[in-house]
């Protein structure tokens, strides 16, 4: 009875916490949050704790950081209520820099996520102006391609993502240049997917990047259920995911699966859902199975993908983030 009890309280406060700001609608409107309430921070593998901030229109501090413009740079956003010492944002940093062919960057606008959720929503594009900004001054101060960018945002960050590529997209419209790839894990649906689409521009789809791929493994609850890529990947039907009670389990598996991903590039098989049938028949060898993480590549055939994952990720991952590690600042 009393775990009963405590399960219906759970549920309770994640539904409370998306629809108190409709309650007190004069929360949204108090509030305009400075831009440098987004920060970003460089890793690199010789000292995974230690980072380089970096600052928009200072040289300078990309000049005496360990930025190196030769390589390739992977950008970490996180979500509502996170930060970049939440667990899985360490885990995933330090997992990335430790392969060593990377610029490693976390986004942090933990001050203006540790809000209601609405109000983390109007956030969204002050974070994502500030985004838009930084990239570009990535490409023109640090003087990397726009194409060597890969974006990975969770939640609300993959929509913060999205935002910012389409801003960059508008300022630099004649020359047609375009963020890489972003990688959307599991994108918010509160206030984006429902209660109704928004408008292109806010939410993930395959015009933000070169290349967009997604892992839903939450649809329909926290988490977007609709395509939103050109790879779009449902783990286990991406809605609920083994060995999850609640919904914020399953919403933070998607990142899990990317970590164990850079670990172990082909532990995922995913196949075609046009093939579904022959592969619920067990007839698995007559298809042909494509990676879902970091290894996905636009060289695999757009479209939707089924990958049925039991506990095989676990070894790859050291940390597991709660809706208790959400709360220690809220």
């Amino acid at each position: 009875m009393l775990l009963h009890l405590i399960v219906i309280l759970i549920y309770a406060a994640e539904v409370k916490s998306i629809l108190y700001p409709i309650i007190y609608l004069n929360r949204l409107y108090n509030y305009t949050p400075p831009e440098d309430e987004v920060t970003f921070y460089l890793y690199e593998r010789t000292n995974l704790y230690a980072s380089d901030q970096l600052f928009i229109e200072n040289k300078s501090s990309l000049d005496e950081s360990k930025f190196n413009p030769e390589l390739p740079t992977k950008i970490i956003v996180h979500g509502w209520t996170h930060g970049k010492d939440i667990p899985w944002v360490i885990e995933m940093r330090e997992a990335m820099a430790n392969v060593g062919i990377w610029n490693i960057i976390v986004v942090d606008w933990s001050p203006l996520s540790h809000v209601i959720y609405a109000e983390a929503r109007i956030h969204h594009f002050v974070v994502s102006k500030q985004l838009a900004n930084f990239l570009i001054f990535l490409k023109y101060q640090g003087g990397i391609p726009l194409s060597s960018v890969h974006l990975i945002g969770h939640s609300m960050g993959a929509q913060i993502s999205a935002t910012a590529s389409y801003l960059i997209r508008s300022r630099l419209d004649e020359s047609g240049e375009k963020v890489g790839r972003i990688t959307g894990l599991d994108p918010a649906a509160p206030l984006y997917e429902w209660p109704h689409i928004e408008s292109l521009d806010e939410v993930l789809d395959p015009s933000d990047a070169t290349f967009v791929d997604v892992i839903h493994t939450n649809g329909r609850h926290i988490g977007m259920m609709t395509p939103a890529g050109h790879l779009d990947y449902y783990p286990n039907g991406g809605e609920h995911q083994e060995g999850c009670v609640f919904w914020s389990c399953s919403h933070m598996r998607a990142c899990e699966f990317w970590t164990a991903s850079i670990r172990k590039p082909h532990l995922f098989k995913a196949y075609a859902y046009e093939s579904i049938d022959l592969y619920l028949e067990g007839k698995i060898d007559k298809l042909k199975s494509y990676p879902m993480g970091i290894a996905a590549n636009p060289k695999i055939p757009f479209g939707l993908y089924y990958v049925k994952s039991r506990g095989e990720f676990r070894k790859y991952i050291r940390t597991k983030t709660t809706i208790i590690d959400s709360l220690n600042k809220m």
